[in-house]
């Protein structure tokens, strides 16, 4: 009996000829799981941490005339979290567009590229962990002379409303109330801004950022017309013209999608003479534009944006510098 029960353990016990069976099985799972752990990780955006760890390398090469391009874009907020704005200050994260800038500084992860510097020269390359940092240049940078939005400022601008009757200034507030904002609401009407007496708080001048279709911020001036047959009027004074004017209209995503608002015009002047304007429909989102300036190039002279829509009720923003 003993020895019955023996040899039927025996039987039930594996042997080492069962093991190797399943092992090529084993490899397979296990290789299997290897890719997925690889796939996984490759593909992981990177921590807090790592970008934190790269700032050094990107700081090395930035300069204050060049930008920082994050790809994919999606990764922004990381990398201004961890990069700080000293080297990703608000006006170059809400820029209009690159075209401005002579560098730029790409730091890319995932294998990813910024569609913005696509004909960029790149100057230089370096790999960090999961980064690739490139110095590009821009093929073709222009001669800047004058950028609009950053001297909404009465020691440069002065605003008002110019209607049958006449005309109503807007006198300048350096510390007034920021309004606007929430769910579905404007965007934020900045503190500093020319305000215009007896209107509604849009009814104002001064920078502020909406976003676009894509949900890219952008810096530009607010300049929302109160009405029929009116024109909100931003003048800048001495500007130092170059051959064109470069720029851009939008009046924020969430508006614009349904297209429920009318169009808006903006009519520019140098030295009292008109030289081109810009329509901007429904849908037309954040819109690129250029007027060449001809007989006015190369002039010092005041500059006006003369903004109008029917029935005042359109949301206006334009980002322009001369060039």
């Amino acid at each position: 009996m003993a020895e019955a029960a023996r040899a039927g353990a025996d039987i039930r016990r594996p042997g080492v000829g069962g093991f190797l069976r399943y092992l090529p099985l084993l490899v397979l799972v296990f290789g299997l799981a290897e890719l997925g752990a690889h796939f996984f990780f490759s593909r992981r955006a990177p921590s807090p941490e790592e970008w934190a760890a790269v700032r050094p390398l990107v700081a090395s090469w930035w300069k204050p005339e060049s930008v920082v391009v994050i790809a994919p874009y999606w990764a922004e907020p990381l990398a201004r979290h961890g990069f700080g704005d000293a080297i990703m200050p608000l006006r170059d994260v809400a820029r209009p567009d690159a075209t401005r800038y002579a560098e730029a500084i790409e730091v890319s992860t995932l294998g990813s590229r910024s569609p913005e510097l696509a004909q960029w020269k790149v100057l230089r390359e370096a790999k960090q962990g999961r980064f690739v940092v490139r110095a590009v240049v821009n093929p073709s940078p222009p001669v800047v002379t004058y950028d609009f939005t950053d001297q909404v400022d009465p020691a440069f601008a002065d605003a008002r409303i110019d209607h049958r009757s006449g005309a109503a200034d807007c006198p300048f507030h350096a510390s007034a109330t920021a309004e606007g904002g929430g769910l579905g609401g404007p965007p934020i009407y900045p503190a500093a801004r020319f305000i215009c007496p007896g209107q509604p708080a849009h009814v104002s001048v001064g920078v502020t950022i909406i976003d676009d279709e894509q949900a890219h911020p952008r810096r530009c001036i607010w300049s929302h017309p109160p009405g029929d047959e009116v024109e909100l009027v931003t003048r800048f004074r001495n500007v130092s013209l170059g051959t064109m004017l470069h720029g851009h209209t939008g009046m924020g995503w969430l508006i614009e999608r349904d297209q429920a608002v009318s169009r808006f015009t903006i009519r520019v002047t140098v030295a009292g003479e008109e030289v081109g304007k810009v329509v901007h429909q429904p849908g037309d989102f954040w819109k690129a534009f250029e007027i060449p300036l001809g007989l006015a190039a190369h002039r010092v002279a005041d500059v006006e944006f003369r903004v109008s829509a029917p029935g005042g009720g359109t949301h206006v923003c334009f980002a322009v510098d001369s060039r």
